[in-house]
Order: structure tokens, then C-alpha cells, then sequence
């Protein structure tokens, strides 16, 4: 399964990219409207995680564009912003689903996988199965007489995407779009590699002949007659999860300053349109990262101090003062903040 999926603060794409990338999605990441619409438009996806507010073109024009243009992969708004008229808005624009960005993870990744099984069409159960091989894309994991299977994502991906075209001759090229997101630069050599892998690993387990070879064509599941996999992602994507954390911490800091210069500049009077712009930028992606990584009383703060900037009231610097010195205490409080927590 492939995602696009259209955020432009880093951190909080990066923590989306890791979540869904544990769970064997294959995942582009673009950072502003107007690149995310050319690919959405031309390129095949299972799914389209899309961030409302964006540069150059925002996800509510995306998603009507998209839909005009007869576009019918599923689209999931993901935003700071959910007020019931934002939602509507969003649902209104052709939207399948809405979230908040302070939603977790677990809902997230619930929310995605009904999406992909509705686009689907499964039926009414998701379970794939070949002969006593069976596939759970609710759980992960992959099963044979029982037992549970263990497999690389790539090797996992590759039998899901044979399990979900049984019919199908897959070229290899076909594959490589399924499975290999745009940073990579796999050849179609790999694909010869990676079917071999998965051949061997089932044979192991006394699986034969699950794929035929279609010469000058491409690949085909033929008609049918692990240590735990989802242990070993957790302790793989948590290092990752970590790392983002880290760097997110780190634009925290970063925007804290932004926020502590755009008071000074209120109380000497001299901030200008431009720092207006920069600051409003900086607090919006702040709220969204907040609401993402689970600190939502600061990112409930921190929309605060976004609304601000936006009203006729902004040259109370007091009250600017006023927010940010609750949205250092909302990241203070660990018990309310995630990120604190994670050493």
C-alpha cells in the first residue's frame, strides 16, 4: 500500500512517515500544495494524508481540485484545525475522512486502514488468505498453519500485494511503484531479488510455487491447492520515533525564540508586517507538531497565540505575554506533554 502524504513542518511529517512506515506503507512526503497536487494527479495512491493549511496551495483547494479532476483515490484531512465548520469544510471539499493532528496514533492508523479497505472493497473481512496463508492487515502480521510468519516489510508488502491481486500479472515496474517510495532508487533488479526472498522464505516453511514467473510480462500469484513481526517493528521504529522526537524538541526551542522576539518587537513597538507573517508560520506548525506528538493543552495554547496574531487585538502585548508564558508552562508540565516523557 502506498500513502502520499502532504505536511509541511518536518517534524510532524517525519513522526506521520515513521508511524505509517512501521506498519508497512509505503510513504511519499511532500512539503507544500502545489508539488503535493502534481504528484497526487499523477501518480498512483492507495491514500492521500493531507494537511490543510500548506504553502503555495492549501489542502481544501487540493482536495476540490483533486475531485474535479475525477481523482477517486481516498483522501484523510489532517489538521490542527478541528472545529466543526472546519470540518465540514473539509468533508464538503471531497474529503473522506477528517482528523486532528492531536488525535493518536492508534486512531490514526485505524482510521487509515478503514479508508483502505473501503477503497478496496474486501468485503467483510480483511483477512487475505492463499491455501492456510493467511495475511491480517489489521494486525500486521502474516501466518501459516497458525504460526506466525516472520517477514521483511518489503517481502510483507510484496505478498499483500500479490494476496490483493490474485488475477493480476504484476510488471516489474508495477511492483516498484507499489512498494518503493520516490526517495528510493530501486532498479528491476531489486524486484528479481525481493521475489526470490519471498520465494525462499516461503519455501522454508514449506510453502511451493506461490508465484508464477509470466516471461516478458511480470509476476503472478498461482492458485493456491513468524517470531513475532510486530515486536520487531516496535523495537525497529521506536529508535526512529526517538530521533524525531529529539529534532522535534529541538524546533520547539527554536520557535520559542521566534515567539519571545515577536514580544519584544509589540513592546517596542516595531513589529512589522513581515515578522507578523514569519511568526504566524512558525506558531501554526508549532500548534499542528504539539498536537501531534500528544502535547495538546500547548497546542491548544499555541492556536491561541496563532489567533492572536490573526485579530485586530494583536497590539496587546500583554496579552501575547500573557499566552506565552502558559504555553512554556503547557511544555513544563510532563504530565501533559509526551515528548518530556521520552528520554
Amino acid at each position: 500500500m502506498k500513502i502520499l502524504l502532504i505536511e509541511d513542518d518536518q517534524d510532524t511529517s517525519q513522526l506521520l512517515s515513521a508511524t505509517l512506515t512501521a506498519q508497512r506503507y509505503a510513504v511519499d512526503t511532500i512539503a507544500d500544495g502545489s508539488s503535493g497536487l502534481e504528484l497526487a494527479a499523477n501518480w498512483r495512491y492507495d491514500l492521500i494524508l493531507l494537511d490543510v493549511m500548506l504553502p503555495k496551495l492549501d489542502g481544501i483547494e487540493i482536495c476540490h481540485r483533486l475531485r474535479d479532476r475525477g481523482c477517486q483515490t481516498p483522501i484523510l484531512m489532517l489538521t490542527a484545525k478541528d472545529s466543526d465548520e472546519d470540518i465540514v469544510t473539509g468533508l464538503d471539499a471531497g474529503a473522506d475522512d477528517y482528523v486532528a493532528k492531536s488525535c493518536t496514533s492508534a486512531q490514526l492508523l485505524a482510521r487509515v486502514r478503514a479508508l483502505l479497505r473501503r477503497s478496496e472493497a474486501t468485503g467483510s473481512s480483511p483477512v487475505l488468505t492463499w491455501g492456510k496463508l493467511c495475511l491480517d492487515p489489521a494486525l500486521v502480521q502474516v501466518t501459516y498453519q497458525h504460526q506466525i510468519i516472520p517477514l521483511r516489510a518489503k517481502e510483507y508488502s510484496l505478498l499483500e500485494l500479490f494476496l490483493r491481486h490474485p488475477q493480476h500479472i504484476l510488471s516489474r515496474s508495477a511492483i516498484i511503484d507499489h512498494l518503493w517510495s520516490i526517495d528510493e532508487t530501486p532498479v528491476e533488479g531489486s524486484v528479481t531479488n525481493l521475489i526470490k526472498d519471498l520465494r525462499q522464505r516461503l519455501k522454508s516453511i514449506g510453502i511451493d510455487d506461490f508465484i508464477e514467473t509470466v516471461y516478458g510480462l511480470g509476476y503472478r500469484l498461482k492458485a493456491a491447492p513468524q517470531a513475532d513481526l510486530r515486536a520487531i517493528e516496535k523495537t525497529t521504529g521506536k529508535t526512529a520515533i526517538e530521533k524525531i522526537t529529539e529534532r522535534f524538541r529541538f524546533s520547539i526551542e527554536q520557535r520559542i525564540a521566534v515567539l519571545e522576539a515577536a514580544e519584544r518587537s509589540l513592546r517596542s513597538g516595531c513589529f512589522t508586517v513581515q515578522q507578523q507573517v514569519a511568526t504566524q508560520t512558525e506558531v501554526h506548525k508549532l500548534a499542528g507538531g504539539l498536537g501531534t506528538f500528544g502535547c495538546l493543552q500547548a497546542s491548544k495554547t499555541a492556536q491561541a497565540i496563532e489567533q492572536l496574531l490573526q485579530s485586530d487585538e494583536l497590539h496587546n502585548a500583554d496579552q501575547f505575554a500573557r499566552l506565552l508564558v502558559q504555553l512554556k508552562q503547557d511544555l513544563a508540565d510532563s504530565a501533559q506533554c509526551s515528548i518530556a516523557k521520552i528520554s
